[in-house]
């Protein structure tokens, strides 16, 4: 039997918020509680729980929300910290009264009748040493440095945004790194363009580099990009890993499939730091 895993995709920041489904040939372990939170430094939490389902079962108007849960949300001091519930984009979520900040450890807990209980916690990474990101019109590439910190292992995650200086509309760009230029990071070289670049530091550990990213098409029109770069915990780089992972298998027939990673204990999802700079400029 298959089932389906909810991905939380940039849930930290609200306008990228999305709820999407993932099928995998795995076997059905049961109605679950599922957690997504991606908390990002001086923004409030937002917190989405829904139930896993069977296929069989599985409704195209999407997941359904979880009768009777109860959401609790604990820093690192020991504080519980109040929520109330919203809806956004038609979407139910459990939102904090306060801003998470750097340095504490936080941690959500959801009871449910007739589901068993569920935890899933994670610190704030440092923000990301991202600047001098810029582009040319007409160009396919845009580029940005990263200086790695040191002495320590980092993950991060890296999107383009494009939006249009005559519609005011925006989009994600596809993309990949441009391997004319980025030699040094042949692990990360891939055949096709995709919308976000999920990488360690292995290959550049304590080091200043510069990035050069190959749009799948020219940026010919007028506006502005935003350069997204995010800081990593492990947990939220072995998330967005293994979803990239299990989508490049679901391409394949004969590929195996890829479990997503979870750090809910006795459930699905994950509650995972983020730490996201955006370098924001024109396109004349």
């Amino acid at each position: 039997m298959k089932y389906f895993f909810v991905g939380a995709i940039g849930l930290a920041m609200l306008l990228s918020a999305c709820e999407k489904r993932e099928e995998i040939s795995l076997p059905y372990e049961g109605d679950k509680i599922v957690v997504n939170t991606l908390i990002q430094p001086d923004s409030v939490v937002y917190i989405r729980v829904t139930r896993s389902v069977p296929s069989s079962v599985y409704d195209d108007a999407g997941y359904k929300d979880i009768s009777g849960a109860a959401v609790t949300l604990t820093s690192g001091d020991g504080a519980v910290w109040p929520l109330q519930t919203q809806v956004i984009k038609g979407l139910s979520y459990y939102v904090s009264d306060r801003k998470a900040v750097l340095g504490q450890q936080y941690k959500v807990a959801v009871t449910a009748p007739d589901l068993q209980a569920v935890t899933g916690m994670d610190t704030l990474p440092p923000a990301p040493l991202a600047y001098n990101a810029g582009a040319q019109r007409s160009s396919s590439r845009v580029q940005f440095t990263l200086k790695d910190h040191p002495a320590s292992a980092d993950y991060y995650r890296v999107r383009i945004y494009m939006t249009d200086a005559a519609t005011g509309q925006g989009a994600f760009l596809l993309f990949r790194l441009d391997p004319a230029f980025n030699n040094n990071l042949a692990d990360f070289f891939t055949k096709g363009n995709y919308n976000s670049l999920v990488m360690n530091d292995e290959r550049f550990n304590g080091k200043q580099v510069t990035f050069v990213l190959q749009t799948a098409e020219p940026i010919m029109n007028a506006g502005e990009i935003t350069v997204e770069v995010s800081a990593l915990t492990y947990s939220t780089y072995q998330y967005f890993h293994t979803l990239l992972a299990q989508r490049e298998s679901g391409n394949v027939i004969t590929g195996s499939p890829v479990r997503v990673f979870s750090n809910v204990t006795n459930g699905y999802g994950i509650v995972g730091g983020i730490n996201t700079r955006k370098m924001v400029f024109k396109i004349e």
